[in-house]
């Protein structure tokens, strides 16, 4: 049984009341004056009479932090194997030259910095020399709060960086670097816990991107496609890659570092047209598709 509240003139008409309704073993658990009134709060003998809840935290305010925080949770859409805090203890990103590899290592570190329970991102540059002037990744780090390391590494040389640690994800940026033998980098990747990712810009030549995407072949995991807001992905875009067995994973567009990576719901490979999914911001199983002789006229 539980506690009773009893209300009387004075305090003997309240104990009497108690006495009547619990008997006289009755707990007292507080006395106090009501409205005029002698108030007693009382438990029957033997029981506990039970704690005073915890005061509920107040409502967020639907235009303050918290609601604001809240509904960006609830559009978060779920992340994939490609973006945190799913990402590989280090992630090598290849690819030619302009195709958006700094952007994109910028990108996947500020979605680590913002995810809860990814690791530590750490940007890295390597550089041919001590003399290699700094380029975009290190100017705009300082945004994220980030320092990238630039570690000096002759391309005949082993790979100067230790293996990454358990709470840290090493996003490795060779954009300063001459182009290397794509074996090279898989060797850089031949971890369990790393990946080697093939960075193309859309609207290439299709045997332009198949002479980009052979060397690869066997070596990438995924392919990223970049610069998806300014010409739409097509099948001149896709096919050369899944030619080589590359599935295409992630799509990044726009002008900012956040909210500019789409990851696939499910990696396209060597499917049928009709059978791929549609792809955000696309017309890629549109009947208007453009082809890649369209984009020139």
């Amino acid at each position: 049984m539980g506690t009773v509240t009893i209300r009387a003139a004075d305090s003997t008409l309240a104990l009497e009341e108690v006495m009547r309704c619990l008997g006289p073993d009755a707990l007292i658990v507080s006395t106090r004056q009501h409205m005029g009134q002698v108030e007693i709060i009382a438990a029957p003998a033997g029981g506990t009479a039970p704690l005073p809840s915890a005061p509920q935290p107040p409502e967020p305010r639907a235009n303050g932090f918290a609601g604001q925080l809240l509904r960006q949770l609830a559009r978060a859409p779920l992340h994939s194997g490609v973006l945190p805090p799913q990402l590989p203890g280090r992630v090598v990103l290849a690819g030619p030259p302009g195709g958006g590899r700094s952007t994109l290592a910028l990108r996947l570190a500020a979605e680590a910095l913002r995810s809860p329970g990814a690791a530590r991102p750490v940007l890295v540059a390597p550089r041919p020399d001590l003399l290699t002037a700094p380029g975009r990744l290190s100017a705009q780090a300082r945004l994220l709060g980030l320092v990238p390391h630039r570690p000096v590494w002759s391309p005949d040389g082993p790979f100067p960086l230790e293996s990454p640690a358990m709470d840290t994800t090493q996003i490795v940026d060779l954009s300063d670097m001459p182009p290397l033998d794509p074996a090279r980098l898989g060797e850089i990747a031949a971890r369990s816990d790393a990946a080697l990712w093939l960075v193309l810009p859309t609207g290439l030549h299709p045997a332009q991107i198949d002479r980009l995407c052979a060397p690869f072949a066997g070596l990438a995991s995924h392919v990223v496609m970049t610069r998806t807001d300014l010409c739409p992905p097509t099948e001149d875009d896709l096919d050369p890659a899944l030619r080589h067995g590359l599935p295409l994973s992630l799509l990044a567009g726009g002008a900012g570092l956040l909210d500019a990576l789409t990851a696939l719901a499910a990696p396209v490979t060597d499917t049928p047209a009709s059978e791929r999914p549609d792809w955000p911001g696309s017309a890629l199983n549109s009947e208007e598709l453009p082809d890649a002789a369209a984009r020139l006229s």
